[in-house]
């Protein structure tokens, strides 16, 4: 009976744990974040993805981010108080060999097509 109760209390304890650590409600950081979709130029290998990752993660402003390859795509969250997409490609073309262009989404018509 006591090895019951301690494991019960063990699982509460733990799920308590649990709960304090997971994010609540966005905060205004994360509301004024943005997403920029880049198309990026020389990527040969899954390690160039893994070398322009870090290179993003390490650029001030950059939140999240995420190398598509194959693919030749990142998806970067960044905080427009503190960068710019200008600033993040400037950052990859100085720091890397390769070449990125930002991805416009394309408009759609009055009718939705």
């Amino acid at each position: 009976m006591k090895s019951i109760l301690i494991t019960v209390s063990m699982v509460g304890l733990l799920s308590l744990l649990g709960f304090s650590q997971s994010k609540g409600p966005l905060n205004q950081k994360d509301q004024e974040a943005k997403i920029v979709k880049l198309k990026v130029t020389g990527l040969s290998c899954a390690g160039c993805a893994n070398h322009l990752h870090k290179v993003l993660k390490a650029q001030h402003g950059v939140l999240e981010n995420h190398v598509e390859y194959p693919g030749d795509i990142a998806v970067v969250t960044y905080n427009p108080n503190h960068t710019k997409p200008k600033e993040i490609i400037e950052a990859i073309e100085g720091k890397t060999t390769y070449r990125v262009e930002v991805l416009h989404k394309k408009k759609s018509n009055e009718n939705g097509i």
